[in-house]
């Protein structure tokens, strides 16, 4: 089966910062998952010159740089990660995404399947510095406690909760001299929350979870300080829902408080950079802007946005030495995820928004973008324009024109009005309609199809396909053939979600579908070669035939194409399939003398 795709092709490089002048650079890797410290093989080029340099696990290792230049940092076990090297950069801590996820996560996630309505924290505690493992930490939550081991893991089940419970708990993480954490804030939530602890010897160290869609206040993504981010440059949006070919950036570097990548920071109180690979950056990000019990359609819209918003930011950093703060002064990214924002990510990997066509657009959302400030709520309205009115989402005087957005009627305003409201993904997926998560992205950046001003921003595709051939390519009505074309995933994680369709095409006979052999596909990242199976309906004429081949989202995962389907790419190939006539002589050979 095949709908209509736009197939313009749009080409995304690498982007440098200009030069900087000379620089030490204190280089430590860690691994994404665990924190846990790795050697690692630093591979980089400064002009004509490439350098390689071994890079030791116990201690930063210090580069010097005389001007930016583009790295590449592998690990044994880790997927390699392309990013950024500046001498500004000074403390720098990289993240490296582990090949497979560690055996103690998979378990409990798949006891956290057989048992949807029980809790757990799960994680590491370590050393701030170096990320060594500190065993036998006492870990308290709730009443109920648990010691880290030898590696610093533990796991702790929590109470029940009562259904609708979205209140909040605190954590208490004590290692004796190693360090103590009071931490506050934790959402509690069904299912399993994952924390990496990174302890510093004295005082026991205070933090609190922030979560936008509570805790935001007059900060929004989008903001530093208070301040609007630019407006981006407007031009008509790319083909009617997704614009294809529009590559993410691989990584993203993101200012944090400490050499762990664990506290959180306003943008002139970052002192540490770390580099994560883009969608990592989104699950530790989601889970602290949305909140994790939500529908899933709402975190699924929730993640287009959040990592939307972190790869505008690659293209336009807010500091010469990281992209983006990780507080709610740009967006909330901590070191704690949740299944639950993990499997929606998991559903969008790579789908950013665009204006352009050319480059992420800056996508701004906040708690509540009701155009009504509720003054017996106590909410902060920081929308300084309302004249939209009850009932309605934007700020005009901003470049976003009024949505009418029936699910805020009668919600007092708590966000700047911009964008998407994150409250209002969540009552529209719960709401009687029941709209699904492409829907709800496309409502509030894109008017559903008739918005302008800032209300133009469309869904790109990560996915394109190339090479299309059919086997044989000449064949007789009612045969099958064989279809195959070179995928190319430049997501940052695999999209396992994917359908493969196919048609035939011919001027005066239209498309032809075989729905029967329309395949699921997991497409993991880079280039690869895809096959599908195609029957000739045996009455179909002869002649010479366009081959068409595609990739959808299954976003209504019924593993079948269909009109709630994403079309992700698309390839064509003009008079590949010739249908031969077999029927010649038949009639000489069969009949009577």
């Amino acid at each position: 089966m095949f709908r209509w795709l736009c197939a313009c092709a749009l080409a995304c490089g690498f982007g440098l910062a200009g030069a900087h002048a000379a620089g030490a650079i204190e280089l430590s890797v860690r691994d994404a998952a665990t924190g846990a410290p790795l050697a690692a093989t630093l591979d980089y080029s400064v002009g004509s010159t490439r350098h390689s340099v071994e890079l030791a696990p116990d201690a930063p290792t210090t580069i010097a740089l005389a001007q930016s230049g583009v790295a590449v940092l592998s690990a044994p076990g880790h997927h390699a990660l392309q990013f950024r090297l500046e001498g500004a950069q000074g403390q720098l801590t990289v993240l490296l995404d582990p090949e497979q996820e560690p055996a103690a996560y998979s378990a409990l996630a798949g006891r956290a399947r057989d048992q949807p309505g029980a809790r757990w924290l799960q994680g590491f505690v370590r050393r701030a510095r170096d990320g060594a493992a500190i065993a036998d930490a006492l870990v308290r939550s709730e009443g109920r406690s648990t010691r880290s081991d030898a590696e610093g893991y533990f796991e702790l089940e929590l109470p029940a909760l009562d259904d609708g419970d979205t209140t909040r708990a605190s954590l208490d993480v004590d290692a004796g001299n190693a360090g103590a954490q009071h931490r506050t804030g934790l959402l509690r939530v069904r299912g399993v929350q994952r924390l990496l602890i990174a302890l510093e010897a004295g005082a026991a160290r205070i933090a609190h979870n922030q979560i936008g869609a509570l805790d935001r206040g007059e900060r929004a993504a989008g903001s530093d300080d208070g301040r609007p981010a630019p407006l981006a440059r407007l031009q008509t949006p790319v083909g009617p829902l997704l614009a294809p070919g529009l590559a993410p950036p691989a990584s993203i570097r993101v200012g944090y408080a400490d050499a762990a990548c664990t506290q959180s920071c306003c943008t002139g109180s970052c002192t540490n950079t770390c580099v994560l690979p883009l969608e990592t950056y989104v699950r530790r990000g989601l889970d602290s802007e949305w909140i994790a019990s939500w529908n899933t359609q709402s975190l699924r819209a929730g993640s287009i946005a959040y990592r939307s918003y972190g790869a505008w930011r690659v293209a336009h950093p807010i500091r010469a030495n990281f992209d983006i703060c990780s507080s709610a002064c740009c967006q909330v990214n901590d070191a704690g995820t949740a299944n639950s924002t993990d499997n929606a990510i998991a559903r969008t990997p790579g789908i950013l928004l665009t204006r352009t066509g050319s480059e992420a657009a800056s996508a701004e959302y906040s708690a509540e973008n009701n155009s009504w400030d509720d003054p017996n709520d106590g909410l902060s309205c920081s929308n300084s324009d309302l004249s939209c009115g009850n009932g309605f989402a934007g700020s005009p005087a901003n470049g976003w024109p009024c949505l009418a957005d029936s699910v805020g009627s009668g919600h007092g305003c708590f966000g700047h009005g911009r964008g998407m409201s994150q409250w209002g993904t969540q009552r529209w997926a719960i709401d009687a309609s029941a709209r699904r998560w492409p829907w709800i992205v496309d409502h509030y950046f894109n008017d559903s199809g008739a918005g302008s001003g800032q209300r133009t921003a469309v869904m790109t595709s990560p996915l394109a396909l190339a090479n299309l051939a059919a086997q044989p390519a000449a064949a007789a009505p009612g045969t099958l053939i064989q279809l195959s074309a070179d995928a190319d995933n430049t997501a940052g994680a695999s999209h396992s979600h994917l359908l493969i369709g196919a048609s035939l095409y011919r001027s005066g006979v239209g498309y032809i579908d075989d729905s029967a052999h329309d395949a699921p596909l997991v497409l993991a990242t880079g280039s690869h070669a895809i096959t599908r199976a195609f029957t000739i309906p045996p009455a179909t004429a002869p002649g010479s035939y366009d081959l068409l081949l595609s990739l959808y989202l299954d976003v209504d995962e019924n593993g079948t194409i269909s009109s709630a389907d994403l079309p992700l790419a698309l390839a064509t190939q003009v008079a590949a399939v010739q249908l031969i006539d077999d029927r010649i002589f038949a009639d000489a050979f069969d009949g009577s003398p």
